[in-house]
């Protein structure tokens, strides 16, 4: 069975004064998501489930009826499930959504069987599509976890310093840690972080996770352990990454580190949408798109 992938959508882009995930991109006015579901179809994808909240419900329902040949195989989670884990008075001071790893026990109703994860506003490439598809096609054990981790170098950003997951992984290609590195930019042909140090060794993590269906039952699990143990419930986040490690720590999975040499990117700040959109129409006009996409 082929597998699904999992966008998350729900993001309000507090940052970038906006919803990210309905920027307009292409030629046509697609969006950066609508490249990545385009490439998942094509590319070893059975269908694709969409974390929402009702902010962003309306723009995404417009979107994704626009898409031809796509839209049937689309459906949505809404991230506002679970509140019944969570007590009245601290829902009302939550400001933002709960972190990754809630968003997608969002989804759990919604897919059978081994998984992809991404966000809306990145741009991953063809090539990571069919890496990871090719993996969870063929490794469907229920502790066969995977990433796909990016060349540094291919996730910088021109619009200044870039905080980036630097993923190592052990003798067997297995994820041994992930440190979180802020400040990272190029240095003539070097690559430094914070405090001017340079990064010689492993490879982005962008977000892209491979999964299987076993995760659902350990996210709820987890999430109990995060509402009794965060320090600030307005505002702390429960993220995937932790999930992950916790997982891994307790002999639960082992974490596949799939290499892409496909360039990443995305919209952090308004300041990226230009390259973007740029970078987009230029693999239209080289023909690696259709135009319009749908």
């Amino acid at each position: 069975m082929k597998p699904t992938l999992l966008i998350l959508a729900a993001g309000r882009g507090s940052r970038f004064g906006g919803a990210k995930q309905v920027a307009p991109m292409g030629p046509h006015g697609e969006t950066i998501m609508e490249y990545s579901i385009y490439d998942a179809l094509n590319n070893g994808f059975e269908k694709v489930v969409l974390v929402i909240n009702k902010d962003v419900e309306q723009d995404t329902f417009d979107l994704v009826n626009k898409m031809t040949g796509a839209k049937d195989k689309i459906s949505y989670a809404y991230q506002d499930l679970y509140t019944e884990m969570i007590h009245p008075e601290i829902q009302k001071q939550r400001l933002k959504p709960w972190g990754t790893a809630h968003a997608i026990m969002s989804a759990c109703d919604l897919i059978d069987g081994s998984f992809a994860m991404i966000n809306a506003d990145d741009y991953y490439g063809k090539d990571a599509f069919q890496t990871m598809a090719t993996y969870l096609q063929s490794h469907t054990a229920p502790n066969n976890y995977s990433m796909v981790g990016y060349d540094l170098k291919n996730t910088l950003s021109a619009n200044g310093t870039v905080s980036r997951g630097i993923s190592i992984s052990d003798k067997n290609g297995f994820l041994a840690s992930i440190k979180e590195t802020h400040e990272i930019q190029a240095d003539g042909d070097k690559i430094i972080s914070e405090g001017g140090v340079e990064i010689t060794e492993g490879l982005a993590s962008m977000n892209f996770w491979g999964f299987q269906n076993n995760l659902f039952e350990e996210l709820k699990f987890q999430f109990k352990d995060f509402l009794n143990s965060a320090s600030d419930l307005t505002k702390d986040e429960y993220q995937i990454p932790t999930v992950i490690d916790q997982m891994i720590k307790k002999g639960m999975i082992e974490v596949s580190v799939l290499h892409s040499g496909a360039k990443w990117f995305g919209v952090t700040y308004k300041e990226d949408a230009k390259y973007a959109a740029e970078t987009i129409q230029g693999y239209v006009a080289d023909g690696k798109y259709p135009s319009p996409l749908w």
